[in-house]
């Protein structure tokens, strides 16, 4: 469901305008996504320009190196609207009707009823390319943006028939100064994609937070292991805007509910009254089946496919034990992608994982088991 000739999901399209092509870019909403992109941009040396309903918002995002103030009548090569899913089509016709931009584009995470929207309120889809950076934080506003947001991340764009290709190109652009990879998706199949990857966790990350602390006490919650802390880690997010998402994109999140609830009343029903064999081939095929889902996830955000393989390392919990360890694998010329540690309160010592190549991750555990080292590849 790629629209047109675009390529598939994952592979940027081909760019020919250049930073100082665009001109001046325009930030409608300066919060987290849209104070991160203004920061992106100026640190690529792009002229940004910002405004927010709230001055207090607009006046950190300029502390903060993402632009300056976005004056009434300033025209602008690019307009990018970082507001709220459900505004995107009434702001996008108050800009074209100003006449204030050459070409818009958005960061909504839905995008299907936008685009009704806009064609309801007869916006001029030529200049318009929904699109969607696939990024974020719990915490909102300019304070916690971050320069690096969209660095490796996936950045969506999601052009309908209408859609120009100097809006596709600027919209591009803005994703590949941002440090982002751009690909094209259908505006439904995006919708589609992002209940299941991103809508519904969110829904069970909060609904799991609220049902499982209802009720309990204060020594009863000191019981919580990182299990639970790590399921619920986006239940911190904003309410209003996840109200605004949802409220975008109902059918297909309530249609992987339907799912998710299907799957839990299946193992409810099997608990209760199943035997032993039931109860345990249940379990089994449960966490089997969510392994399996796991390890499909890429290894590094913004990648296609899983490209790292991980090398665990038992590390004595002594001062110079892990810049020996890392001396160590540097002198062999082998690159640590990613870390990952768990102390041992037990024994004092921890386990370092190393995310590295593939091709280098057996070597690399054999030679430290040669060196003296604990060292094993993860399966």
């Amino acid at each position: 469901m790629t629209n047109g000739d675009a390529p598939p999901a994952g592979q940027p399209p081909e760019l020919s305008a250049q930073p100082d092509e665009i001109g001046t870019v325009g930030i409608v909403g300066a919060g987290l996504i849209g104070t991160s992109i203004g920061m992106a941009l100026t640190d690529a040396g792009v002229d940004v320009v910002l405004r927010d309903r709230d001055p207090d918002q607009a006046r950190v995002a300029v502390a903060r190196r993402a632009g300056r103030l976005w004056t009434d009548r300033e025209r602008v090569g690019h307009a990018v609207l970082a507001v709220p899913p459900h505004t995107v089509a009434e702001v996008l016709a108050d800009l074209q009707r100003s006449d204030i931009a050459q070409t818009f584009s958005d960061v909504a995470s839905v995008k299907a009823q936008i685009v009704t929207e806009a064609r309801a309120l007869g916006c001029d889809l030529s200049t318009f390319c929904p699109a969607h950076p696939i990024a974020g934080r719990e915490r909102g506003g300019a304070v916690s943006a971050q320069v690096d947001l969209f660095r490796d991340r996936m950045w969506v764009l999601c052009p309908v028939p209408e859609t120009g290709e100097p809006a596709r190109q600027a919209a591009a652009t803005v994703a590949r100064l941002c440090g982002a990879s751009s690909s094209q998706l259908d505006p439904v199949r995006h919708d589609e994609l992002m209940a299941r990857l991103s809508h519904l966790p969110q829904v069970v990350s909060s609904a799991l937070a609220a049902q499982a602390t209802a009720g309990l006490v204060d020594g009863e919650l000191a019981l919580a292991g990182s299990g639970l802390r790590d399921t619920t880690r986006l239940a911190d997010s904003d309410g209003l805007l996840w109200a605004s998402i949802l409220e975008g994109n109902r059918v297909p999140v309530a249609d992987g509910i339907d799912r998710l609830v299907s799957v839990l009343t299946d193992l409810s029903t099997t608990l209760r009254g199943g035997s032993v064999e039931d109860v345990t081939g249940a379990v089994e095929s449960l966490l089997v089946t969510g392994r399996s889902g796991r390890r499909k996830l890429p290894a590094k955000v913004g990648q296609p496919e899983p490209v790292w393989s991980w090398v665990g390392v038992v590390v004595p919990d002594r001062p110079g034990e892990l810049a020996r360890l890392f001396d160590l694998v540097g002198a062999w010329g082998i690159n640590v992608e990613d870390v990952r540690v768990e102390h041992s309160r037990e024994e004092l010592r921890g386990v370092l994982e190393l995310a590295v190549q593939p091709e280098t991750a057996q070597s690399l555990a054999a030679r430290l088991q040669e060196s003296g080292w604990r060292a094993y590849q993860r399966e």
